[in-house]
Parts: structure tokens; sequence; C-alpha cells
């Protein structure tokens, strides 16, 4: 695929939109960007205390820029720090207060640990692992890929520090550093993984306006989606499916990737009246999300994405899916393989407890002190 420049992305996806007047709310990504005007003025939470599911880097036709960066010790293959001094000691998020959904108590003591990679983010975008920290990049919009290899973020405008920057992706450890795309959204449509690590779902941020479309990472156009027509898109790992939200507080919907017969909206009276503040992720099948909720009433935040979550809903059924452990639900990362992984706080301090698909709580570890002061990123199995 040849280098990436803005004419070469208005071919790929398509003409570009032109926003409609700034006093009226209409349907699509103007909505989106009325919106994101709306929660910026009302700027309850700080994007840089944000963050997201994360992944990334193309082998073929992209920009390359390497640069020299030190590369930080070989990743272990454990999934918690062990106790010790941190190279960092990153302030610690304020989590909003959430919900529990949990329902009866979690599974024997003799469960085994939790194993794979789990990887946090910190407010200055840096990714920990195994008690190593990595360069990561963009803390509203890092995100690891599904496979655990690459890492993807989107910077701001170097020179406005307005959104429109370029699309960054590198190894893990900060080499093979290069340029993907320039002029890609980085606060609201941010880019996201497939759920084989091998195609990213981008939005365009040009001068002409906004077009979102499948990038393919070894090579080929790729694939035009039109204008996007909300927030913080998730992407199910099957590849059939988004989430996102519909440019307010109001609704989440759920429809296929491609067009298809599937869709479904999701308002307010799924929560009991709640806002939806953010969208954290989608299942496998796509049949579920994670959510981050707030008071009817209370404020919704801004436009940076936010890695708590604390109610897991059912879609096809619209409701609320009562978890099988006791505890506050803070987070969750669902698995290809249809689980998921859920941050809870219990007893025992901040615990990670892996999920099966048939929400059997199978593995569970408390979480170390310096990880728990962090935001969980994502989780290779």
């Amino acid at each position: 695929m040849a280098d990436f420049d803005d004419d070469r992305l208005h071919q790929m996806f398509g003409e570009f939109r032109n926003e409609v007047a700034p006093y009226v709310t209409p349907p699509g990504t103007a909505a989106a960007r009325h919106w994101v005007r709306r929660r910026r003025r009302i700027g309850a939470a700080s994007i840089a205390a944000c963050a997201v599911l994360f992944v990334g880097g193309p082998t073929v036709g992209f920009v390359a820029a390497n640069h020299n960066t030190p590369t930080p010790p070989p990743i272990g293959p454990t999934v918690l720090e062990t106790p010790g001094p941190s190279t960092s000691t990153p302030p610690s998020p304020t989590p909003p207060m959430p919900t529990t959904t949990s329902t009866s108590p979690t599974g024997s003591p003799t469960l085994p640990g939790v194993r794979g990679k789990v990887f946090y983010t910190d407010v200055e975008g840096k990714i920990y692992l195994n008690g190593h920290r990595y360069p990561g990049g963009y803390s509203a919009n890092v995100t690891v890929s599904p496979d655990g290899k690459r890492v993807m973020w989107v910077d701001l405008d170097p020179s406005s520090g307005d959104p429109g920057g370029d699309l960054m992706l590198s190894d893990l450890d900060g080499g093979n550093r290069r340029l993907a795309v320039p002029n890609a959204e980085p606060l609201c449509a941010t880019p996201v993984w497939s759920g084989d690590s091998k195609r990213l779902l981008v939005t365009s941020n040009a001068p002409a306006g906004a077009s979102m479309g499948v990038i393919y990472l070894s090579g080929g156009a790729g694939d035009d989606l039109g204008e996007p027509e909300g927030c913080h898109y998730r992407w199910s790992a099957n590849g059939k499916r988004v989430a996102y939200e519909n440019g307010d507080t109001r609704r989440i919907t759920v429809r296929d990737l491609y067009g298809g017969g599937h869709r479904v909206t999701l308002d307010r009276d799924v929560i009991g009246g709640r806002q939806y503040v953010d969208l954290i992720g989608i299942s496998a099948n796509g049949d579920r999300v994670c959510v981050n909720t707030a008071p009817a009433e209370g404020p919704s935040g801004d436009v940076g994405r936010s890695l708590w979550c604390d109610t897991i809903i059912d879609v096809s059924a619209r409701k609320v899916v009562e978890l099988p452990f006791k505890g506050e639900l803070l987070s969750a990362v669902f698995t290809a393989d249809g689980g998921m992984l859920a941050r809870v706080k219990t007893d025992r301090g901040s615990e990670l407890l892996r999920l099966d698909d048939n929400d059997r709580v199978v593995a569970r570890s408390v979480e170390s002190s310096a990880n728990a002061k962090r935001q969980l990123l994502a989780y290779t199995p």
C-alpha cells in the first residue's frame, strides 16, 4: 500500500462529509462532534486520566520512521507484578463510583492464579507488564494489540495541540516505531484493533471531514465505511460487529460492521435511567458490552476515553448481566474465547477474576499495590 497522505485517504474512504451548523444536534458524526463540544464544556474528567483497549503495527505499505528507543527488560511469562519498588510510581487515577452487578460468592480460594499477560497504563500513557515499564504512547488513546506484541496511539497535532495527529505504531518495547496514518481522530472515534491484530478501524480527521475505514496491515486498499455515527467504537473479536456511543450519553448502538441486518439500540432504561458515560468493550460475538455509567443528573465527563467499567449489558436481552461474584466491578476486558477478565474491588483488595464463556470464575489473582493504582488496559490469555 502506498504511503498515506490526505489525498490518498480521501480516495480510500470516499468523499468526506461536512458538519452541520454547531447549534443543532443532527444525527451521525455531526451529533458526535456537537457532543464533543458540550462534554468539553462540562469538563468533569481529565482526558489525561482516561484510557482504552489498544494494539498495533502494520507490516507493509506504511511510512517507516524507526527511532533508537531503549529496550526494556524482556517480557516474562507471569501476569502480576512481584512486590518491590517500581521503576515509576504514577499518581493514582480517581475512578468513578461503580455500581455492583455481583450476586453470589466468588469461587473457591483454591482457584489458580490468572495466567497470560495483563497490561496496565498510567496517566502518562506508559505501559506496564510484569513489573516492567514500556514506552507506550498518548494517554488518551494508547492501546495494545490483542496478541500483545504491538502498541498503537494517535498523537495530537504538535503545532496546535488539537485533535488530528499521526497514528503511530511500534513494538511493545518502543522499537520499530513508524507512522501508519496521518490526520487520525485521537479522542472520539479513536482507532481500534481487530481481534486477529491484523486490521485497524480508523477514522480520518482531514479538513474536508471525518470518514471511517478498515486498514489492512498486510497492505491493500482497505474498506470504506463512510462517516462515523458516534464515539468510542469497539470491535468484536469475531470481526462482525461494532458498538459505539451515539454522540451523546443516552444511547449505545450495536450493529453489523459492514451494514448487515443486525442493529440494536440500548437506551437509558436498560441501566435504570443512568447515563452512558463511556463504552469500554464488546464481547467476542458482539452480544455483550461493558459500559461506565453515571447518575442521570450528574456530570457526563468529557469526550476522552475511560477504562473504568461498572456494568455488563446483554445486548439481545437488553438487560444488565448479574455476575457470579461479590464486590464492585471496576473494569473488564472481553476475550476471544467468549469469556472476560474482570477487575473487582473485594475485601481482599483489587482482584482479577478470569471468567469463561459460561460466566464461571476459573482463575483469580490479587493485584499488586502498584498495579491497583493503574488502569487495566488489555489482556492476552
